[in-house]
């Protein structure tokens, strides 16, 4: 018998931003983690053709919810109300369905942007995750967090106490030795995110304009604000010296990383910052804001600052410096190994077996 139980089906391929990362990141390392108890994914056909999950002991169902998110909110409530009450269901999506029964129950929430910044938020959805987020603090015997500001959100606006909160960061692969580059030749800065409101792109446009010797390149699935970042670029005096390229796969992305000046992210917002991190395993020197979990994220990996155009100028001209790109380099190698995969999926795995009684 299967003794945990994933559901997976809130997962859309490119739709939900970085608990898409998190989590195929995360199986990918309970995959190798030894001690993990047996595992099954509840996910959609079309996830599992995007995340084919190759060489893993996983057993995979497949379920397709109708009717959108309505739907799938139906099949969640229908597939694990039958749950055996001996086995355990991680629901990696932020909500527990609304049923009740004997089966234990673990849930993963990343952040709750919706509460600081209801204005990227309707009504109805405000209000549903008002009341599927209390439940699911309610009913979970373990709730996890991806970072110590997610746990003090909860606090905040739940008031769940915070040492109550599980914190599994996201997984990384150790990051390798790199040569010293010349930051000559590295003539662009890097920014992967969804175009969602507070990814504060149209920030990035207006400080190339300051830069008028490096260009920009953008990726990542077309967000909310999509139409308005374009328009701005075409507006831009600097509008020929950006460029965004979409959903780029992993090989791309990391090439990227790799020949980038440096990574920026003004984000208004980030549970955790996954890019960040990734950013530092592949030797690019990271640029953040000082918002959400990013301070925390970053920690002596990089340099984080305040939303202002000249300061954000200041320190890209510094990185420029051979010498300074370097320590911030070594920086960011240090910072990142701090992630790992194994520590993650141990961390995960213990709340598992801990649950059950194992």
């Amino acid at each position: 018998m299967t003794a945990v139980i994933i559901n997976m089906l809130w997962l859309r391929p490119g739709q939900v931003g970085g608990s898409e990362t998190y989590a195929t990141q995360l199986l990918k390392a309970l995959s190798k983690t030894p001690g993990s108890p047996p595992i099954e994914l509840v996910m959609t056909p079309a996830a599992h053709r995007v995340h084919q999950l190759r060489d893993t002991n996983f057993a995979i169902t497949e379920q397709d919810p109708p009717l959108g998110r309505i739907g799938r909110i139906w099949l969640e409530n229908r597939l694990f109300k039958r749950v055996d009450d001996h086995q355990l269901v991680h629901h990696l999506g932020g909500t527990i369905p609304k049923y009740r029964n004997n089966q234990k129950t673990v849930v993963t929430i990343y952040d709750v942007q919706y509460r600081d910044y209801p204005q990227y938020f309707s009504l109805a959805k405000r209000r549903y995750l008002d009341g599927a987020i209390q439940r699911s603090l309610e009913q979970a015997e373990a709730v996890c967090t991806i970072s110590e500001y997610c746990a003090r959100s909860l606090e905040a606006h739940f008031g769940y106490p915070q040492e109550k909160c599980r914190i599994v960061p996201p997984a990384f692969d150790a990051p390798a030795p790199r040569p010293h580059h010349s930051p000559e030749g590295k003539k662009f800065l890097l920014y992967p995110a969804v175009t969602w409101p507070h990814k504060s792109h149209e920030f990035l446009i207006k400080l190339l304009e300051q830069l008028p010797d490096l260009q920009l390149v953008l990726t990542g699935a077309p967000g909310p604000s999509h139409r308005s970042v374009m328009k701005a670029i075409r507006r831009s005096p600097a509008a020929d010296r950006i460029t965004h390229l979409g959903m780029v796969d992993t090989q791309r992305l990391n090439l990227l990383y790799q020949e980038a000046l440096c990574t920026v992210f003004p984000s208004q917002y980030e549970g955790f910052g996954q890019p960040v991190i990734e950013a530092m395993t592949h030797g690019c020197p990271v640029i953040s804001s000082q918002c959400g979990a990013l301070p925390e994220t970053v920690g002596t990996g990089g340099v984080t600052l305040p939303m202002n155009i000249d300061r954000w100028v200041d320190a890209i001209q510094l990185i420029r410096q051979s010498h300074q790109r370097q320590q911030w380099v070594e920086a960011g190698l240090l910072r990142a190994a701090d992630f790992s995969s194994t520590r993650t999926a141990e961390t995960q795995v213990a709340i598992y077996n801990e649950l059950l009684g194992r």
